[in-house]
This record gives structure tokens, sequence and C-alpha cells, in this order.
């Protein structure tokens, strides 16, 4: 990279550009070093194809996992069968604002039992299960206890969750599948 005075001429090209510039405005080049950006190509086996990844059993067996949440919602009777594979969000559906959450209470009296549009999340990492409260209008509580805001609360199998008034009973179900 050679400088004009004030100007980075680009060593490909040829082009005038600002001082501080690190890609030539004309041709694309990388100017801090005067070369293009690369990547490397990936490694080859002897046959020609490109190799992949090997993974021992514990980790074939934990990309294979899967972690299932029974919900009872104990005032009604009613049971969800819930994959923790992604976030679940619990409230209570409301069309007009796009809000469609995976556990929706409104059949079940959420209205009624103060459970908030979006009240809670659930997911799970690293085969543990969480609940995390949406700073809701009338809380979430984790066996009683009231739980803070935007905080993380790990839960387990036989837990009771608690959504504004709503009680739920959870089981956490971790299958593992053959691939």
């Amino acid at each position: 990279m050679a400088q004009k005075g004030t100007k980075v001429t680009c060593p490909s090209c040829g082009a005038d550009n600002l001082p501080g510039t690190l890609f030539c405005v004309q041709c694309g080049t990388y100017l801090p070093s005067g070369g293009p950006l690369r990547t490397e190509p990936l490694p080859e086996q002897e046959d020609g194809s490109l190799a992949r990844p090997r993974y021992d059993q514990d980790d074939q067996a934990e990309l294979t996992r899967s972690i299932n949440i029974e919900v009872t919602v104990l005032n009604t009777g009613s049971k969800m069968l819930l994959s923790a594979d992604r976030e679940i969000l619990v409230g209570r559906l409301d069309a007009a604002h796009g809000i469609f959450p995976e556990l929706d209470m409104t059949t079940d009296g959420g209205l009624e039992q103060g459970v908030s549009r979006r009240h809670a999340r659930i997911y799970a990492r690293d085969g543990t299960c969480f609940v995390e409260d949406l700073d809701s209008t009338n809380s979430t509580f984790l066996n009683g206890e009231r739980i803070t805001p935007y905080l993380p609360y790990a839960f387990h199998d036989g837990d009771a969750l608690t959504f504004g008034t709503m009680r739920l009973q959870v089981r956490v179900l971790d299958t593992e599948e053959a691939v």
C-alpha cells in the first residue's frame, strides 16, 4: 500500500483512497495488507471429498437429545406437551397485536387469572430447563417463590410454575433419539 500525500494508493488498481480506508473504493482490495481478502479452502480427503468433523459418542448423544415438557394446568386439568428445543412463549393469544404464544393460557382462564399476553418464556440450555418472567403484570412464581423479571431460573421435573394465579405442574421428559 503506497501513500501519496494524504491519499492511500491501492496496490491492485492504483486508485486513490482516503487515509484510514480499509477497502479500495474501486476494486475492494483490503488496503492495510495490500491484498484481497480470502478464505482458506476446506481440507480434502485422499478421495477428493471434503473432510467432515468427527464426533465421539458423547457428542453424538448430545446432538440427538431432546427435552419435552408436559404441563398440567391444575385448575382445569388440561395437559400440553411442548418441545423445549426452542423457546416457548407463555401468555395469552392476541392476534390483533401479533402475539401467538406456544403455551396459550387463554382457554384455561388466563385473562381472569392474571396471565399477561407475553408473560414468560421457557427454554432449555445444556439439558437444563429455565423459566424467565417477561416483566409480567402479575409475576411468575417457581415453587411458590416470586422470580425476578428477566432472570432465568432453572426448574426440574415435578416443580410448580404459577403465572399470575394460574398454577401449573411441570414434568420434564428428557429423551434421546437414535440417528
